[in-house]
């Protein structure tokens, strides 16, 4: 008997091929035209860009390997983090990769994102000259991937800076454009740069982000480069330490380490003062004219409701105002404090009582920045 199809089943046949063949050409078109990633890795270019280093030739790190044996471990393992860190470049694309394999596998913290503990941060200046943020499509796991795109639009290079993770290292990084799309490093800038020396705050805590940071903040305001040697729960102004500092020649000291010496560091009213004491007059000696900024403590938002909390603070400005005052009568010049009142932080400004939000960075970014200026307004007078 012969075989039949029916007009409607052939009909269906012809449609399916037809959808078939569509959808094979727009795949095939649009592997066609997808454009390749060029991959720009650790090169001497890369390293030589990096800036936020006191030192050359420790890769992304913030102290060198002859400190591994003389800070005490937790400072050591910590300056392994790349806080305070950044690239700058310069690309016509409007679209910006980044790769890179964090050291550690704490992603993030109970009171902190992944976005801050180990995630970058990406900006572009504008035509005045102004950073602005971009917003990146993210994956965090082994690799920890961003893709930033911008106006497609306008094809003209554009000055870029990428800041690196808060609270974790990086190993591979890369940054990828399109093929055809320009990209260049730009070498770090030879200015003499801000150096803080400070606590889990000054590193980082509890920033949503890298550019959230009072310190990249601080940064991105006076266009200066940033040293940041802010050691989470390890800021106690030590002698090793100190040493370390004073190795590098900056525009201002900041000294931002009393939440680090607290009841539960073990230190005396008498230890802390002479700990401040030490680090002016190592400081001065070696640089007679770089300013040094002396910060309170910003104080704990429960400190309101809870007297003990108040204490702690309040003796640390305490014997922090009185250092001062002997420093001054023992003829330091250029010396400076930042205090409590001045950063004004309200019971809002805080992520857990003691780390500040994204708002409280903000505030103590506004307060450095204003007293900053005072400060170099001063220098430039004399």
């Amino acid at each position: 008997m012969r075989s039949f199809r029916s007009k409607s089943y052939v009909y269906r046949m012809n449609n399916s091929f037809k959808l078939t063949l569509i959808l094979f050409l727009f795949l095939f078109s649009s592997a066609s035209n997808a454009q390749e990633i060029r991959w720009y890795g650790e090169s001497p270019e890369m390293i030589q860009a990096l800036e936020g280093r006191g030192w050359e030739d420790i890769g992304f790190n913030r102290l060198p390997a002859s400190a591994e044996n003389i800070v005490r471990s937790p400072v050591w393992n910590l300056s392994r983090q790349t806080a305070g860190l950044t690239l700058r470049f310069t690309s016509d694309s409007p679209e910006i990769q980044v790769s890179f394999t964090p050291t550690s596998t704490r992603l993030e913290m109970p009171h902190m994102p992944a976005t801050g503990v180990s995630g970058v941060d990406l900006y572009v200046k504008d035509g005045s000259g102004k950073l602005l943020w971009v917003r990146g499509n993210y994956k965090f796991g082994e690799k920890v991937t961003y893709q930033f795109q911008l106006d497609s639009e306008s094809g003209s290079p554009k000055e870029f800076q990428l800041f690196l993770p808060l609270y974790n290292g990086l190993s591979g990084l890369e940054i990828g454009v399109p093929d055809d799309k320009s990209f260049a490093f730009t070498p770090k800038r030879t200015e003499k740069p801000i150096l803080v020396y400070g606590t889990s705050i000054a590193q980082g805590a509890c920033a949503s982000r890298p550019g959230m940071a009072w310190t990249n903040i601080v940064a991105r305001e006076m266009n200066m480069p940033m040293i940041n040697l802010a050691f989470s729960g390890n800021g106690r102004m030590e002698t090793e330490v100190i040493e370390y500092v004073s190795q590098i020649d900056p525009a201002i000291f900041i000294l931002d380490c009393l939440p680090n010496l607290g009841p539960g560091a073990g230190f005396s009213s008498d230890d802390i003062k002479e700990k401040i004491r030490y680090a002016v007059t190592t400081l001065r000696a070696k640089y007679p004219d770089t300013p040094i900024l002396l910060t309170e403590h910003a104080g704990y938002s429960d400190g309101l409701v809870y007297e003990p909390r108040a204490e702690i603070y309040e003796n640390l400005n305490a014997w922090l105002q009185e250092s001062f005052g002997q420093l001054n009568e023992r003829g330091v010049t250029g010396l400076y404090t930042l205090t409590k009142e001045e950063i004004g932080l309200g019971t809002d400004d805080f992520v857990d009582g003691t780390h500040p939000t994204d708002l409280g960075m903000a505030k103590y970014a506004s307060a450095y920045a204003k007293k900053l200026k005072e400060i170099f307004g001063k220098q430039a007078r004399k």
